[in-house]
């Protein structure tokens, strides 16, 4: 946290990236002494799993070799049989003779398919045998993970009561994160108690907003945005412009800007001052913001904006126009109207073009 944050009116702007680097620095202090307290007993679990692994690898391996041998006694079994009866051999085993078949061979078969079934069933056991042992070799790794998952729940469980917690504040490495981390509470709280009474001025909560989230004014060149909401600081209007690599802007409110809020548009500046246009899709067509959220969300989660997006239009308007921050930014919003008035016009034409080829 900056150091010279002051909870008054006017004050500075908290370092937001620092305060959560404080926090996570205190989060990662509390990880280690809840390790080093649970280090012993997962040291013990994992070595007596690791002798029980020892020994059923030893038997995992014997069973692999004895697999070996008699997948190649079955083999040779069913190719003596496979010489009598070939059809009756297939790669998902070998089938019994018929009742004409051992009757025509004096039934001399018979002990040839015998053999191929034994071996077979032999072969199954052992299999089935392997199969148990990788199967009780996986439980016991889920089972020391669990046991040392536990372990360590049962130690954040008695961190949450009063002796536990000071026991854990007073490991040296914890206390001086914590003290840390305290001042980053401690401001947040002092500002919350700020807003409930009324105190915190417009611009102090547009610019702590704006460090938090990362946002800053609104400047040319700008590229591919939309808008994508109104922020409001007490009385204070702001429209949030979001470009396509989801970076945030504010722009001072203009009811006449309405009419862009469903659009994509650029702002570059020119020798004449500055230019407001449409953005374009590498077809040729005017994109749309459905398309725009798409460049930066999962489909699912542009489809779930663009409704919000959609319902905000009906719902949450610009009430009144925020004096621009400089002449530059009233220059850029007197463009912004004069595209706002096209689109107007352009929405209008559509929909009188569509109400006149219904009563045609």
């Amino acid at each position: 946290m900056s150091n010279n944050v002051r909870n008054e009116p006017g004050g500075a702007v908290p370092d937001f990236e620092r305060d959560e680097a404080t926090i996570g620095a205190y989060e990662s202090a509390k990880l280690r002494y809840i390790r080093a307290i649970t280090q012993d007993a997962e040291t013990k679990l994992r070595e007596a799993f690791g002798k029980r692994r020892e020994a059923i690898n030893d038997e995992i391996a014997n069973l692999r070799s004895l697999s070996k041998q008699r997948s190649d006694t079955a083999e040779k079994a069913a190719q003596k049989y496979a010489v009598k009866l070939p059809h009756r051999v297939r790669k998902t085993g070998v089938r019994a003779p018929s009742f004409w078949e051992r009757l025509i061979t004096f039934n001399s078969v018979d002990k040839f398919y015998r053999a191929a079934m034994k071996a077979a069933e032999e072969l199954d056991e052992v299999n089935d045998l392997l199969r148990k042992r990788r199967d009780r070799l996986d439980a016991m790794e889920r089972e020391t993970r669990r046991s040392i998952y536990l372990r360590e729940e049962a130690v954040r469980k008695k961190l949450q009561t009063p002796e536990g917690l000071a026991a854990l504040h007073a490991d040296p490495m914890v206390k001086a994160a914590f003290s840390k981390m305290q001042g980053v509470m401690n401001e947040r709280a002092k500002y919350d108690e700020r807003v409930k009474r009324g105190e915190v001025p417009p611009e102090e909560a547009r610019d702590r907003e704006m460090a938090q989230r990362g946002m800053k004014f609104a400047a040319v060149p700008l590229e591919g945005v939309m808008i994508s909401r109104i922020a409001r600081y007490a009385s204070v209007e702001y429209y949030v412009l979001r470009d396509l690599s989801n970076h945030e802007y504010l722009l001072s409110c203009d009811p006449a800007l309405e009419p862009l809020r469903d659009v994509v548009f650029d702002i570059s500046r020119s020798a004449a001052g500055y230019e407001a246009s449409l953005r374009h899709t590498p077809d040729g067509a005017p994109m749309r913001v459905l398309d725009h959220l798409k460049a930066g969300f999962s489909s699912n989660d542009a489809t779930d904006l663009y409704a919000r997006h959609r319902a905000a239009l009906r719902t949450d308007r610009a009430t009144q126009k925020t004096t621009p921050r400089d002449e530059s930014e009233a220059e850029m919003i007197a463009m912004l109207g004069l595209l706002a008035e096209a689109v107007l016009k352009r929405v209008t034409s559509a929909a009188n073009a569509a109400a006149e080829g219904s009563e045609a």
